[in-house]
């Protein structure tokens, strides 16, 4: 079977992934970013001697199982990840647990939350370990009729018992009597991998995601961006072409498929094949299609960070380099009540000047907060209020008060402007019970030379899940792929 010529639209982690892979099996792939660096929310920006990661901080995928792993293995790139451990530190307001990814982790959470939680770890860790087992198969879903051999082809009795987990939330799986500090941690770590809280998070998922740390969680030398940097090297290896500063406008369609894409220089190209690894409403928004009232309204999360420049000697050499904060649990999470802290390592040279450490502190935020303060003028004084509250949660890990040496506050407006994200959206689609699994959006749309990947197509969520979004979408292209022996 020939490959088709593909355009791909966008440069992030899920783009580049189906590009790569599609180059390497020798088809013809033409990416076009809008930015003129790659990685989109998992990229970085330079600034005064600083580089910071600009969206997506902790880097998962490169153990046995992972599927950046395997996925570089197959393309014949190597990157040097470095396993961390622990994962991170997680700053309740009245205790701190650190998250350990080996047998530490049973003692630390016996002394953070008691033997009684105790069924509940073991009950999210068979889950996990079945899911982790079961993801390595690359399943599709949600299956349409031409997805459903391969679907059927990766289940196995021992993944059959996970369908009595659908329709329920990760909460139904806590004791009872659950303690407010044990529903607080979980809640928040599943705000930074799920984009819920325990409540509405599908039980299969979030099992999944409270997993990360004993799955694995990695250092690179020069932050997360290190991931699509390697691999638009491999696309252009391969004779693929990526051309950056390059906004596409429109996608052309008639009968069914789609014809050729817009820029935004006026120009037009005929298209034989597309990928749009970009947000499904941006999706929309270029077919000319009207966003459906339960996506614009649906809650969906934005950003704001804080980028702080740090000198010399202010952050020990052994420090761990992540760190989750909630400051009050009687308030909602985001919205600078919780953040999420990360440095960068001390030897990594390339990230900070004079021997100094780049920090990103970043929060979930509603992006409708952002409009309306805007429209009334505020904007300014916000943007100082969420500096500050965010530069607590900072002086709160390091023990002490700092000064920063530079410091610069990115918004949603600051993510719609960089990455094209309709209204600053970021992290991808809630899995919450009726959007994830069965419920996600398909790689396939009704045009039939369309495809989708990225953080709201399924999986979704992290670079590990887009790049299993890239797979589906160039599997169905006719790659097949056989990374590491799996299917």
């Amino acid at each position: 079977m020939s490959l088709p010529d593909v355009a791909i639209i966008g440069a992030g982690v899920a783009g580049l992934t189906a590009a790569a892979l599609l180059a390497n099996a020798g088809a013809k792939v033409t990416v076009y970013e809008h930015h003129n660096v790659p990685g989109g929310c998992a990229s970085f920006y330079q600034r005064d001697g600083f580089r910071f990661d600009v969206g997506a901080t902790v880097v998962n995928g490169f153990g046995e199982r992972g599927i950046h792993r395997r996925i570089f293995s197959h393309l014949g790139v190597s990157l040097d990840a470095t396993r961390l451990d622990p994962a991170m530190i997680v700053h309740l307001p009245d205790r701190v647990v650190t998250r350990y990814g080996d047998e530490r982790w049973q003692a630390e959470r016996r002394a953070a939350f008691g033997d009684d939680a105790e069924p509940f770890w073991h009950a999210q860790e068979r889950i996990a370990d079945t899911i982790w087992r079961y993801s390595s198969r690359l399943p599709t879903l949600p299956a349409d009729l031409r997805a459903i051999a391969h679907l059927l082809s990766t289940l196995s009795p021992d993944v059959l018992h996970l369908l009595t987990l659908q329709g329920r939330s990760l909460a139904s799986l806590l004791p009872m009597h659950a303690s407010p500090e044990l529903r607080a941690f979980v809640d928040l770590q599943l705000l930074i991998t799920a984009q819920t809280d325990a409540r509405q998070c599908d039980g299969a998922f979030g099992a999944t995601a409270l997993d990360i740390a004993r799955e694995g969680t990695f250092h690179l030398p020069n932050g997360i961006a290190d991931i699509s940097i390697a691999l638009a090297r491999s696309v252009r290896a391969n004779g693929g072409a990526i051309r950056y500063r390059t906004e596409v406008t429109k996608i052309r369609h008639t009968r069914g498929r789609a014809t050729a894409l817009e820029f935004r220089d006026g120009s037009i190209r005929p298209v034989d094949t597309v990928i749009a690894a970009i947000p499904f409403e941006n999706v929309l928004q270029l077919l000319g299609r009207e966003i459906p009232y339960t996506l614009r309204t649906k809650q969906r999360w934005s950003a704001v960070t804080a980028y702080v420049g740090v000198g010399p000697d202010v952050i020990a050499d052994d420090a761990v380099l992540h760190h989750q904060l909630l400051a009050d649990a009687s308030q909602p999470m985001g919205e600078a009540n919780t953040a999420f802290v990360s440095i960068s390592g001390a030897q990594d040279r390339t990230r900070a000047r004079n021997g100094g450490r780049a920090i990103t502190i970043s929060t979930h935020t509603d992006p409708s907060l952002w409009e309306h303060v805007r429209a009334n003028g505020s904007l300014a004084s916000l943007q100082r209020d969420y500096s500050t509250r965010l530069l607590k949660h900072l002086h709160r890990v390091l023990g002490s008060n700092v000064v920063p040496e530079l410091l610069e506050l990115g918004t949603p407006f600051t993510f719609e402007r960089y990455t094209l994200r309709h209204r600053g959206l970021v992290g991808g689609t809630p899995q919450a019970r009726r959007s994830a699994n069965l419920f996600a959006h398909s790689h396939r749309l009704d045009l039939r030379n369309v495809r989708l990947c990225g953080d709201t197509i399924f999986p979704g969520q992290s670079t590990v899940g887009v790049s299993l979004s890239a797979m589906n979408a160039v599997r169905s292209l006719g790659v097949h792929l056989k990374l590491g022996g799996s299917v």
